[in-house]
């Protein structure tokens, strides 16, 4: 086939990709590649012919009419010294590292939706690249990473709200806190402070309310500190019976109910307090009720946290920390229990000593680390993993395996997907669309009622909202009706270490 033939299948391709796009509006900040794109030439040296080439990863990119962040492209070129020309002044294109093209574009301010073709040229040998912008809409969905957020962010139970908080080192010294919240049906960002850190040392967000309520916990006294939208703050209690203020970690929907914990006063025996579960209501510090033994069937000697609650305020979940076994418990009904009761198993093994021999515990059951968002918006299921632990009876090692685990709280039963082996459950919806987090990078998504793998988090949420997303991040919470998500992912721009960023998506803009 002539060369020629082959690049207009190529065109043809992508002009009907093309199409088939511009007519679902399936742009984002993050851009697609369809395929890698080849351009040849050759030339005659001394030495004979030379093929010279420019390949890109994509030939089409398209860009949200603001808030955009740098697209890097890989290029392969020979020779190698390869350049690039744009074709218009709002994209700036540059080569940034042997193989990569960075694309930037300003905010579209024109009212329409515009283009320029970049021309990738090494030697002889040339390929374009189309960027498309879309002119300001309201009627898509906005896909925004939130880099400024320092230590993640959290969203309302509604998904009226997002808050986190960013900070400034001063010069002497010190810090200025400045916590910010997110309106996601506008997009306004509220900005409070400063707070200097003589007044407390924000650390992380851990809630917000419906009602802009932010929670942040205060790194050098301990307990949170409560922002409002007016930029009051106050905070939290010292519960009856513990010795430290509360953190709050979870929130109802109306803000009357909060859960977290507290340090218990020592009793006689220990060498400190216990963590203690904590539920506020209306304002009111109470203990919750403790398990009467821990995962492994011993009495507690660290203790337990709430870690989230319900919408409605009528499920608790939290964690134990025991032997750092981290446990999930749930209290519902005035009884607290173990999620996962029907996997849950309490083993031993003796080892033989030459003093006499010994008996130690283990367990195996749903797992968790200190993830807020495990719970559905209704509390009627509870996401975490499914951890196994094997004794090898010649030394007596053990070995921990784990599997994402979702349990039901309505039928007490759950629901062990052992075929994502080294995975967990980090969030699951009322309807049971549970949320997978990969070993390495990535997440999944799994219908629990129907028994089945949906696919990549990128691709539910490419089906749900029309947004194209990375494939290297994953979803902590989704609202109850769908409209607002959060999530985390990673990256490592160019010359600077890994980091964890939080994203979201919100409705078109009011």
């Amino acid at each position: 086939m002539k060369q020629d033939s082959v690049f207009h299948g190529v065109e043809l391709l992508l002009n009907y990709y093309l199409s088939l796009f511009m007519t679902k509006k399936f742009f984002a900040g993050s851009m697609l590649a369809l395929l890698a794109c080849v351009s040849l030439a050759s030339c005659t040296t001394g030495g004979g012919e030379e093929v010279q080439y420019v390949k890109i990863g994509q030939n089409l990119c398209s860009f949200l009419a603001e808030g955009n962040q740098p697209l890097e492209i890989d290029v392969k070129a020979s020779p190698a010294e390869w350049t690039v020309e744009a074709g218009a002044t709002w994209v700036k294109a540059e080569r940034t590292a042997d193989r990569t093209l960075t694309v930037t574009v300003e905010d579209n301010d024109t009212g329409s939706e515009r283009s320029a073709v970049l021309t990738v040229t090494a030697g002889q040998a040339s390929q374009t690249i189309t960027v498309y912008q879309l002119a300001p809409d309201l009627s898509i969905n906005r896909f925004r990473k939130e880099r400024m957020f320092q230590n993640g962010g959290v969203v309302s139970p509604s998904g009226k709200y997002i808050g986190g908080f960013t900070n400034k080192a001063m010069e002497d010294n010190t810090w200025e806190y400045y916590p910010v919240i997110i309106d996601t049906e506008t997009g306004e960002k509220i900005k409070l402070g400063p707070f200097p850190s003589a007044l407390f040392k924000c650390s992380q967000p851990f809630a917000i309310t419906d009602y802009g309520q932010l929670f942040i916990s205060d790194h050098e006294n301990g307990g949170s500190v409560i922002f409002d939208l007016n930029g009051d703050y106050m905070l939290s209690s010292i519960p009856e019976g513990c010795t430290n203020r509360g953190n709050v970690m979870g929130v109802s929907g109306d803000g009357s109910k909060w859960g977290g914990y507290a340090t218990s006063e020592k009793q006689e025996g220990e060498r400190i307090g216990q963590y203690r579960p904590i539920i506020w209501e209306d304002g009111e510090a109470r203990m919750l009720s403790m398990p009467e033994k821990n995962f492994k069937g011993e009495d507690f000697s660290v203790g337990a946290m709430a870690r989230g609650i319900s919408a409605d305020g009528s499920v608790i979940y939290g964690t134990t920390w025991d032997n750092s076994d981290g446990a999930m418990i749930y209290w519902k009904d005035g009884k607290v229990k173990y999620v996962g009761e029907d996997v849950h198993e309490i083993k031993s093994v003796t080892i033989p000593y030459p003093e006499g021999d010994e008996t130690f515990y283990y367990a195996n059951g749903i797992v968790s680390q200190a993830e807020i968002y495990k719970m559905s918006p209704s509390g009627n299921w509870i996401a975490g993993a499914y951890q196994e632990i094997t004794v090898n009876t010649d030394d007596y090692s053990t070995v921990a395996s784990s599997c994402p685990a979702f349990y039901n709280t309505e039928t007490e039963t759950t629901v062990v997907l052992e075929e994502y082996s080294g995975a967990k459950g980090v969030h699951v919806t009322d309807g049971g669309i549970a949320f997978i987090a990969l070993p390495m990078a990535g997440g999944e998504v799994y219908d629990l009622n129907a028994g089945v793998a949906i696919g990549t988090v990128a691709e539910w949420v490419y089906s749900e909202y029309g947004l194209i997303i990375p494939s290297d991040i994953f979803i902590k919470s989704v609202s109850p009706d769908g409209r607002v998500v959060l999530g985390t992912g990673t990256e490592q721009p160019a010359g600077m270490k890994g980091r964890i960023y939080p994203w979201y998506i919100i409705p078109p803009a009011q």
